[in-house]
Parts: structure tokens; sequence; C-alpha cells
């Protein structure tokens, strides 16, 4: 038989046309069977939206150009990351168990000419004058190599929910080679874009067909010898570095979202920005006037970007507007490149870390510096603390938390400058993270020691005293307490959730003798009593530890063992808690059943 006839001459199936075969539409059913939704929740959690996603990428997909550079791996042509698949529908549906009836899914009609959407982001403080709710999304143009943003506004009490497309950003291309092109202000009254600028070569720079001279890496002043790792995809050459500079510079557009702006036509271009930079991170403050912004200056060719150089500074928004003449960048520090930190997972970098906004302040910063300069092999620093009652002691810190906050004024002849930096806690291991309640009467600290697994988490009162919530090993499962839930704040800052003063809830994967069963605590700070208020259902066979004999049983809802009615071969996950802090929507799956998800409440029966 010939090879046209459909095989080869080695046995080999073939097509007549070259292309790829697929299987029929009973195989794809039991083979290829949907993914399961993405989720995108309001900023309140009453609002969910559902978009549908492909169960597979396409081979169209996976053949698209990629480039790879300090780290990270995008497409060229669309400025965004590689073999990024879009959402092809978009649902709402309200979230609440006061009615009887499940809630109405409302089918939001994408653009007419979009082929799938991606990068949904809720507006924190949406305009009440004309939205109900708020929304951004980005849809790619249909045969067309394009980006678009829209906005989509729920009008009306009757589920209306309308598109717009941005007329302010038309002939602009959004990047999103390092995270998303654009944000919300914490005040919800712009949208904040990245976007190429304007002056920008329309070609990347070409690869020279002979080599310009030697591949040259500078030593900078001041620098130690120090091991490296091994890292992917780093910059190689000089002709990497102009490919990085030239796909990630960009230009900050800031669009008018209030009321007085409702066809999105007037956007203007933030000043600090103008000419371009390459951004690394960007945080708006609490009261949506500045800009905490992460540039990168000084590449390397042996660590991956989020150790490249950087300037971090403080963007006033308001600058050309209302302060004409005032400084527009408030420097607060300039990092070299972070390519000395030591191999021991207890190291991390000698020069001040992780900034961000203080959340319960309008603007001010926060930020962690290892005492011991970042090296566990070197000796803690010995601070003598005062006690009280002319009483002091000497104790050994390897980090310390710092705040500083930023001085305005209404003089518009004023430059804007930075208080001196005021410690908020001292840890005796390395740093972690930080939370805090909406009040701001409790601050939740993390710090940990990788020698051992250990972890510690404090509590920091409003006056200061520090309590210590819980000492243990992170490798012990079975007795995890969980992670503090949190919620997002009016200011548009996420926090703690907290039920009452003093109580937060943890949630946690639940491990256990029959598998993984998540649970919801409830935690008093003050006694460091918990209850369990939810948990997943214990699968029907096996034995479940009984508290009353095992003293480390994990414990069930109400003290209770449940009975064999009450168990279910079934793995449900905690999603979110809503604000009347009773109702929950969780996840629900099993061997038979694809993920599916439920209202239920904390203190009744009742689920939908």
């Amino acid at each position: 038989m010939s090879s046209e006839e459909g095989v080869t001459k080695n046995g080999v199936n073939s097509t007549t046309n070259g292309g790829y075969q697929e299987p029929s539409a009973l195989l794809k059913r039991l083979f290829i069977p949907p993914k399961t939704p993405s989720l995108s929740l309001s900023s309140d959690y009453t609002w969910l939206i559902y978009t549908g996603q492909p169960p597979l990428p396409s081979i169209e997909l996976l053949s698209k150009p990629e480039e790879k550079l300090a780290g990270i791996r995008f497409d060229p042509v669309l400025l965004a990351p590689s073999r990024l698949d879009y959402c092809f529908d978009l649902k709402a549906q309200h979230l609440s168990l006061k009615s009887t009836e499940s809630p109405e899914i409302t089918d939001i009609p994408l653009p007419s000419e979009s082929e799938g959407i991606r990068y949904i982001r809720f507006n924190p403080n949406p305009p009440k004058e004309y939205a109900k709710q708020q929304f951004v999304f980005t849809s790619k143009r249909k045969n067309k190599n394009l980006l678009e943003l829209y906005v989509c506004n729920l009008i009306d009490e009757n589920n209306n929910w309308v598109i717009h497309p941005v007329p302010a950003l038309e002939g602009k291309r959004l990047n999103f080679v390092n995270g998303c092109a654009y944000q919300f202000t914490s005040d919800g009254k712009s949208l904040l874009c990245k976007v190429v600028p304007e002056n920008h070569p329309l070609e990347p720079p070409s690869e020279p067909t002979v080599p310009i001279g030697p591949s040259i890496q500078n030593v900078g002043v001041g620098a130690k010898k120090a091991p490296g790792r091994t890292y992917q995809d780093l910059l190689r050459n000089q002709h990497d570095e102009n490919k990085f500079k030239y796909y990630l510079t960009t230009e900050l557009m800031k669009v008018d979202m209030t009321s007085d702006n409702i066809k999105y036509d007037s956007a203007s271009i933030v000043i600090q920005s103008k000419g371009g930079f390459i951004p690394y991170s960007i945080e708006s403050s609490p009261c949506g006037r500045y800009l905490l912004v992460e540039s990168i200056t000084d590449l390397s060719y042996s660590v991956p970007m989020n150790r490249f150089g950087k300037d971090i500074a403080v963007w006033d928004l308001l600058a050309g507007e209302e302060r004409k003449t005032a400084n527009i960048i408030l420097p607060v520090v300039s990092k070299p490149v972070d390519d000395e930190i030591p191999l021991s997972f207890d190291g991390c970098s000698r020069h001040k870390r992780q900034f961000q906004f203080h959340p319960c302040f309008p603007h001010t910063l926060l930020y962690a510096h290892a005492l011991d300069g970042g090296d566990p092999k070197n000796d803690p620093v010995v601070v003598v603390v005062d006690e009280g009652d002319d009483e002091s002691s000497s104790k050994s810190y390897r980090d310390a938390i710092y705040t500083q906050g930023i001085i305005q004024s209404d003089n518009t002849d004023e430059l804007l400058s930075l208080q001196e930096p005021v410690v908020l806690c001292r840890l005796e291991w390395r740093y972690d993270d930080i939370d805090f309640t909406e009040s701001g009467n409790t601050i939740l600290i993390d710090e940990y020691r990788w020698n051992d697994r250990m972890e510690r988490k404090w509590k920091i009162s409003i006056d200061s005293s520090k309590k210590l919530v819980w000492e243990r090993t992170w490798e012990d499962r079975y007795n995890s307490p969980g992670v503090p839930i949190h919620k997002r704040g009016a200011n548009g800052k996420y926090f703690i959730r907290e039920p009452s003063p003093g109580t937060i809830y943890l949630k946690g994967a639940g491990a256990s003798p029959l598998g993984d069963r998540p649970f919801l605590d409830r935690m008093n700070l003050d006694t460091s009593t918990k209850e369990r208020v939810w948990r997943c259902k214990a699968p029907k066979e096996g034995d479940i530890p009984n508290p009353t004999t095992n003293p480390l049983a994990p414990s069930e809802v109400g003290g209770k063992i449940p009975t064999d009615d009450e168990r279910d071969d079934v793995y449900e996950s905690l999603v979110v808690i809503l604000d009347d802090n009773d109702t929950i929507l969780i996840s629900r799956e099993s061997k038979t059943t694809p993920t599916n998800y439920y209202l239920t409440s904390l203190t009744t029966s009742n689920n939908t």
C-alpha cells in the first residue's frame, strides 16, 4: 500500500493533508474532560466570577516563540508569559445563603472580537455612583497579537453587567512580561497600567553576526566573595542585556475610574515613569496617593531578575497636578545586585528587604533588615532591652522590622521627606511574614529557623507587648495549626479576619491518618484556646482517632466523633469566609464527581 493511501512504508498512520489527527468526540469526552473553572472573588466576597478554561493547551500555543531572559520566560510578541492560555467564557454569581433557591448564574457576553480573556482584577473601592461592583480584564483580539483592556460594571440590582472598552489606552501596548500589567490604586479612583513607551523601537535589538567583544562582568566596590547557586535562563552577554531592557521597559499610565469618567477616555502618564523604567514591583499606599516602586537598575549574569540591583522610591501621584514644584521621586534606598546571599536557607540579603506600606496607616513604610549581615554563621547582635522598673536585660537578635513614615505637607513647594526609622520588633530568628488586623490593635509576625525546621508566631499588641502564639516544627503536619484567614479592608489592603476583638480564624490542610481533611478553627489570641468550627468530612472507611484516648488526635467539630451517616468519601476544602462570619464557600469533589462549589453555614446545616 502506498503512503497516499494512509500508511507509510514503515507502517505508521499518516494523513493525506499532513495535519494532526484528533480523537472522536466520544474519546474526547472520556479522556479530555472539561477543566475546573477558574474563580475570582470580588473585594467584599459577595460576587463570584467563573471563567471556563481549555482542557489542554493547543498546538498553536505550544509552538509560539519564547524568550528566556534573567530567569523569566515570555512571549516576545504579546509581551505576556509564555504558554499563557485564555478563558473562553465569563459568568457571575451572587454569594448568599439568604435565598432558599440556588443563586442565579449570569452570563456576561465577551467582547465580539475576543479570542479569550485573562487577568481579572476587582476594584477594591468601586465608584458607587455608577457601579455596585467593578472589575477589569484583558482580552486577546481574534487573529491578532493584541491584548486589550476592558472594564465590567454591575449597574443595578438585577444582576446586569455591562462591559466597556478603555479608549484612553487605544494605541498603547500593555506589558505583562513581569506580572499583570494593571492594578487599582487603594482608593479605587485610578487604574495604573504598564504600557510600552510611546517612542519605543518597534523591533527588538538584532543579534550581532560577529561578537563585538568579550563578555565582561564587573565587580562592584565593596563586593564580597560568596558561593553561588545554579539558575536557569540567565543573561549571558550584552545582547541579552539589550533585549531585557527592550522587553521590560515600560511607562505607567493612570486611567481615571471616577464617576466623572464613565467612558474611560481620560488617562495621563505618571510623570515619574516618563521615558520608561524597568519595574519590579509597584504598591499603592492605603491613602491612594503614593506608590512604592521597586525599579531595576543593575543587571547581572550570575543571578536572576529578583536579585538584580534596584532603586526603591516613593512616587507622589499628585506630582505634576497639585504639586507643581515639589520633588516627584522620594528615594528610599538603592540596592546593588544581591549575589552575596549565603547558600544556607537561614541566610538572606544583607540589605534592607521586603518593603511594603503599613496597611494601618495612610503612608508609612515597613521593611526588614538583617542585624547579623544576613549570614547565619555570624553571631547575632546583642541588644539591651529595657524591661521597666529600672531593670534591663540583653538578648540576641538576627532580624529587625522597622517602620518609616513619609512627611508630607500641604505646601506644594515643600519637598517630601522620610522620618527616621523606628524599630517595630526584633527577632531572634529570620523574619518571614507580618499580618495586621484592620483595627491595628494586633500584629502577627512569623519567624523561622531552617536549621531545625522551627517556626514561631508572635503577637504584638498596641502597647508593643510581645506574646508567643506558638513555636513548632513545620514538618509536624498532623499538628499544624494552620494559617490566618485574610479579608480586604476598606482601604484596599489585606488584613487578618477578626470576627471579634482578639479572635482570628485559622485554616489548614488537616493532615491525619485518614488523609488530608482541611479544617477551619476560631482562635482566641489572648487565651490561646481554639474551637474547630468546620472540617472536611471523614471517609467512610478507617478509624477516627478519639481525642479522649489519644491527646494527639486532631479535633472534630464540636469535639464529637462523626457518625457513619456523617461520613462520606469526598474531599472538601475552604475557599473563603463571607463577611457575616457564618457563611463559607467550600469546594467538594470525589472519585466520581468533579469539583463543585457550595455555600454552607457554620451554625446550621443549610447549604447550597
